[in-house]
């Protein structure tokens, strides 16, 4: 008695549009209710199997996040530093994070010793201690090094003449590879292109310093625009002659970009 009013639901469930002589014939069809068993039967092993799909493919989501993970985690061992000058951050781009942030120094523009290339000093110094033993050559005096703080000898946007430069060391971590190109504003093919701007340099007739980007929309150390000199950022300018021109503009200003891979 059970089966047959587990039967008579049943079908009630899935025929219960048709006419009532349409459902007696269907019940009093053996080989109808035969393949309507069928095609159920067909449908419970169709959601089975989609089940089981859905179950690999959740643990293949699950497998996927957790190497992501992974990646990301070792990503933060390795990538590409660079610094980017006159900025106090980084750009925000995915990958890219900021290490510390400083003031540009090096040698000072009159200077002939001291070091040629120019650094990004921290605003928060760790300094050796006044009693730090040093010792020194008998047969000489002993003598220094110097470095100086860096300023601007042009203005652009906010920033003014004798500004001081305040600088940005990046963190790609999605990189192996940084450069800067001069008199380019793009990157080549398959690069990413971190900041453009302006190329800079000492004063032609200056002590050699190192050609270095400035960022195009410059930031500045808030601080008074004294004049004390240092480390010092002039604009380059093409000369022609070894200079093919054209494609070179004679005294015409240099742009920079710095790029990743």
């Amino acid at each position: 008695m059970k089966i047959t009013i587990f039967s008579l639901s049943l079908f009630w469930f899935f025929f219960g549009i048709g006419s009532t002589e349409e459902k007696r014939l269907l019940l009093n069809d053996p080989q109808q209710m035969q393949s309507e068993i069928h095609a159920l039967q067909q449908e419970v092993e169709h959601f089975r199997v989609l089940a089981a799909e859905f179950q690999a493919q959740k643990q293949e989501m699950a497998d996927l996040k957790q190497r992501f993970e992974l990646l990301e985690s070792s990503s933060k061992k390795y990538g590409s530093i660079y610094t980017r000058w006159g900025k106090h951050s980084c750009p925000k781009l995915n990958g890219t994070e900021l290490v510390y942030e400083g003031t540009a120094g090096g040698s000072h523009y009159s200077e002939k010793g001291n070091g040629a290339n120019t650094l990004c000093l921290p605003h928060d110094p760790e300094l050796l201690p006044d009693h730090f033993p040093l010792s020194s050559n008998p047969l000489t005096s002993f003598g220094f090094g110097h470095i100086y703080g860096g300023e601007y000898e042009f203005s652009l946007k906010n920033m003014a003449l004798n500004d001081d430069v305040p600088c940005a060391v990046c963190h790609v971590k999605m990189a192996t590879s940084s450069m800067m190109i001069p008199a380019k504003q793009s990157c080549p093919t398959r690069w990413i292109k971190q900041y453009s701007g302006i190329l800079t340099s000492n004063y032609y007739s200056y002590s050699k310093l190192e050609y270095l980007c400035v960022d195009e929309d410059p930031d500045f150390i808030e601080r008074s625009r004294q004049d004390e000199n240092g480390r010092l950022f002039y604009p380059v300018r093409g000369v022609c002659g070894s200079l093919s021109c054209p494609p070179y503009k004679n005294e015409s200003m240099l742009s920079c970009v710095v790029c990743t891979m």
